[in-house]
């Protein structure tokens, strides 16, 4: 049996914003081209902090494609989570149960792959509500340890893990053509 089998894929859940919702869901196919691009944006914003070279271009277009996309809207041992204000996508979560952490001890374990959120929409609870359903998820699920990593230069999304119950567990690497940028294993008790 699929560990996220059971998960409702129509769950949603509003909380008020501004005086706007801020609206948590499961996605669906449909939602494939929006993620593509949020995720391109995002990661771009997040890591090429000092402009773009080859290796991030080519990354990003083997990577976040359409194709790419739909085959982990349909893998049932990944859930993306989405966050819409006023029907517009502004953040996402991929919460993989098929993922191995790196360090030792961690068993039980599901990773929170991805958390990200368009940076003119963060402070306003979208990325916080986000990680509050997918360790939701993981615990609904029966896992007893949520993890994920995290570029270790990314300070804010350091403090942002920490202030939110995580710590860190030790370091791993992220490999792109050749070259190991540091990443951060946070890990989360459930």
């Amino acid at each position: 049996m699929n560990k996220f089998s059971s998960y409702k894929t129509q769950s949603i859940i509003s909380d008020k914003v501004n005086e706007e919702s801020i609206i948590i869901s499961v996605a669906g196919t449909g939602d494939a081209a929006n993620l593509v691009v949020l995720k391109q944006h995002v990661w771009i914003e997040t890591y090429a902090t000092e402009g773009i070279r080859n290796e991030f271009s080519e990354y990003l277009l083997d990577t976040f494609t359409l194709e790419n996309e739909i085959e982990t809207l349909k893998n049932v041992r990944r859930k993306t989570l989405i966050a819409s204000k006023n029907n517009h996508l502004i953040g996402c979560a991929v919460v993989a149960s098929d993922a191995e952490c790196p360090l030792q001890g961690f068993n039980n374990s599901a990773e929170i792959s991805v958390l990200y959120v368009l940076e003119r929409f963060t402070g306003i609870g979208a990325g916080k509500k986000l990680l509050s359903h997918a360790v939701r998820l993981i615990k609904d699920e029966g896992y007893g340890i949520a993890w994920l990593t995290v570029y270790h230069k990314n300070m804010r999304a350091i403090g942002f893990y920490r202030h939110s119950g995580f710590t860190d567990a030790g370091k791993t690497y992220f490999s792109m053509q050749g070259n190991q940028y540091e990443n951060r294993i946070m890990t989360y008790m459930i």
